[in-house]
């Protein structure tokens, strides 16, 4: 079976929470904080460390910047 992906800058509350060890605490905590240009932003974040990032990660999280931001920053 795949595994799902789910982007950290992009995902609702809920796919986030559903993932392992994170819950609604961590999820509401990554919404109000992104977007995230790297793991160790998220590292850093109350509540989370290097052991969690890496699980996640391994479980299908991955950071890629909304569309959007990413054709501002090439215009430039």
């Amino acid at each position: 079976m795949a595994q799902k992906k789910i982007n950290i800058n992009t995902a609702s509350k809920d796919e986030l929470a559903a993932l392992p060890l994170i819950g609604d605490e961590r999820a509401q905590t990554l919404v109000e904080e992104r977007p995230f240009h790297s793991w160790d932003e998220i590292d850093e974040l109350p509540g989370f460390d290097e052991g969690l990032v890496q699980d996640i990660q391994r479980r299908g999280a991955y950071i890629e910047e909304e569309e959007e931001e990413a054709i501002e920053e090439e215009e430039w």
